[in-house]
């Protein structure tokens, strides 16, 4: 699933080229997406993001809400207006088109809905305080890995990252949430900043089918310390990187720098 260097990746893109962008038809290819609305005419004024979520906002107060779930991404089409397999929706504008290619079907698209709750920190890149971390993780027995992934409390991060956080910061994946002290807390904090804002420079991560809005492989696979090394050594201490199963996700992590 695409986390959050994936979608801001995406949104800054989108937003390069379409900003201003007026529509000219909304094509819903898959009727799992629900039906689509008459945009014909409106301009973008902003794409970003929230958590996972892309967020188009429109003329006329209309807002375009997508979800790329499991397997979904989006590709910006100039010239080659070939319908791809897997195409579940198209926006075509003045300048271009937007698709949404998803094999399994699991993609996201409301118009005009709020979302839920927001979560208390939307946005790790600008910044963790760690006073809230310390607060919501007060008495929760559940891993800090999946403490990490709960987007109830932090929109955005999934697997790949939580892992990677969790070894810059020295911490086992398998600690309860509620066992760090306020240093680790920080530990975590700043590792978490630092990896995010270094893997939505690359571009985010690919490690399966993801590409950018141009078809493009990231960069940020090249740097990962743990993700998909299970067996192979650590690279600051030498010792092997194991996998074991966390809240139904397979957890890399080094038993000898996280203890």
């Amino acid at each position: 699933m695409p986390e959050l260097p994936e979608v801001e990746t995406l949104c800054r893109q989108m937003s390069a080229v379409m900003a201003g962008a007026q529509v000219r038809r909304l094509d819903i290819l898959d009727a799992r997406l629900g039906r689509g609305k008459n945009l014909r005419g409106m301009r973008v004024l902003t794409v970003a993001r929230e958590g996972k979520w892309i967020i188009i906002r429109l003329e006329g107060e209309r807002t375009i809400r997508l979800h790329l779930r499991m397997t979904g991404h989006l590709l910006w089409r100039e010239s080659d207006l070939v319908i791809l397999p897997h195409t579940r929706f198209t926006l075509t504008f003045d300048r271009g088109r937007l698709d949404l290619v998803d094999p399994r079907r699991f993609a996201t698209l409301s118009f005009d809905s709020p979302l839920a709750e927001p979560a208390p920190i939307k946005n790790p890149l600008e910044g963790f305080d760690t006073g809230i971390l310390i607060e919501r993780a007060a008495k929760r027995t559940a891993p800090v890995k999946s403490f990490l992934m709960d987007q109830k409390v932090i929109a955005g991060i999934g697997n790949i990252y939580a892992c990677e956080i969790l070894h810059a910061a020295a911490i086992d994946p398998r600690r309860s949430a509620g066992s760090l002290s306020r240093a680790e807390w920080r530990k975590v904090a700043t590792a978490a900043g630092r990896i995010l804002q270094k893997a939505v420079a690359c571009r985010g991560t690919s490690v399966s089918d993801w590409r950018d809005l141009y078809g493009r492989m990231a960069e940020y696979q090249n740097h990962l310390s743990v993700y998909g090394r299970a067996g192979e050594t650590c690279l600051q201490c030498r010792e092997t990187i194991v996998r074991e199963p966390i809240g139904g996700r397979g957890t890399f992590f080094c038993p000898s720098c996280q203890r």
